[in-house]
């Protein structure tokens, strides 16, 4: 095992997104200084090539944030911005309220909370968006609001149009309407299959947005009897091989924010696809960098199930010669 391979194998996961992303700690420095200035001049400064919802997060995790937010909104200094922080703010507060247990155990004050939360910041980025209809963060939070807020399959999916008018191919923005795609969310597997391939095709070779393709195979995997059956079909791997191909695995790619997901997701669907060498790959590049989601799909622990998967991957792949040949899954013709 490689030197860097070990320091990984005796590491911990890490879910921070600003361990991920060490540019961002700034940004949430100063959100917990309550620094609004700070805060603006660090979304001024943020590069056109990062999506500036991954960003907006950062401030939407910092308790508290919205204690300088509300009053920033009716100020003279970047009222929209605030607006759109305190929105993604509220989601958040939204979410804690409702709790991460299943609806059966939620209780109806949780739901109130949740909803009330969820409608405030709706009412709130819709003022934001409408005088900033270019706005990517503000639309792709009303994405994500939609599926808490049960509005359709169809105003969904406007509002990630929308998002994608503001920021071509933004991932962020795809990975919440592909959950909202999901049967569990009103939707299908045949719309979340065909969204996943618009993703994967329509993106510029390199970028995030093929792992999409990764997440419609994870969410039809758990549907299914069998999960790791679903994932080992050859013209599934073979989707899987060029989404990550066009994607992470693809000579232009760069580690842009958001690039821990995409990683994740191709570890996952290639351990559950029985190919821990592939896996390994990208398990590689995450190190003890993790994502909660898909993760928390295997009992136990999201973090010990990582890093079980992800020293099993390193293990297998030794002796292997390098990354395996892909011939065969390229040859794979794709079929439904």
């Amino acid at each position: 095992m490689s030197a860097p391979r070990i320091v990984t194998a005796f590491g911990l996961p890490r879910l921070s997104v600003t361990s991920h992303h060490p540019d961002l700690r700034p940004l949430r420095r100063a959100a917990v200084r309550r620094d609004w200035p700070a805060v603006v001049d660090f979304f001024a400064g943020l590069p056109a090539e990062h999506d500036p919802s991954f960003a907006a997060e950062v401030v939407a995790n910092v308790d508290g944030s919205e204690t300088f937010l509300e009053p920033a909104v009716h100020g003279p200094l970047a009222p929209e911005l605030a607006g759109t922080l305190l929105g993604a703010r509220w989601v958040t507060m939204g979410w804690t309220a409702r709790g991460a247990r299943a609806a059966k155990y939620t209780k109806p004050e949780q739901f109130e909370r949740f909803h009330a939360y969820l409608g405030r910041a709706d009412e709130l980025l819709e003022q934001v968006t409408g005088g900033e209809p270019g706005n990517v963060s503000a639309w792709t939070t009303r994405v994500h609001i939609a599926r808490g807020l049960s509005v359709g399959q169809a105003e969904a999916r406007r509002r990630y149009e929308q998002a994608a008018r503001s920021r071509p191919h933004p991932f962020n923005a795809q990975i919440a309407l592909a959950q909202q795609l999901c049967p569990k969310w009103g939707g299908s597997f045949a719309q979340l299959h065909a969204f996943a391939a618009e993703c994967a095709a329509q993106a510029p070779p390199g970028s995030l947005s093929a792992a999409v393709v990764a997440e419609a195979h994870i969410e039809q995997a758990r549907a299914e009897k069998s999960a790791t059956g679903w994932l080992r079909q050859p013209w599934v791997r073979a989707e899987l091989s060029r989404a990550a191909e066009r994607s992470v695995d693809h000579p232009a790619y760069r580690p842009v924010h958001g690039w821990v997901m995409a990683h994740s997701r191709f570890a996952y669907a290639w351990t559950l696809a029985g190919d821990r060498p592939r896996a390994a790959r990208h398990f590689a590049a995450l190190g003890n960098a993790m994502t909660d989601y898909p993760w928390k799909y295997w009992l136990g622990s999201g973090r010990t199930s990582y890093k079980v998967r992800q020293l099993g991957a390193f293990v297998k792949s030794i002796g292997r010669g390098g990354d395996p040949s892909t011939d065969d899954l390229r040859s794979t013709p794709t079929l439904r």
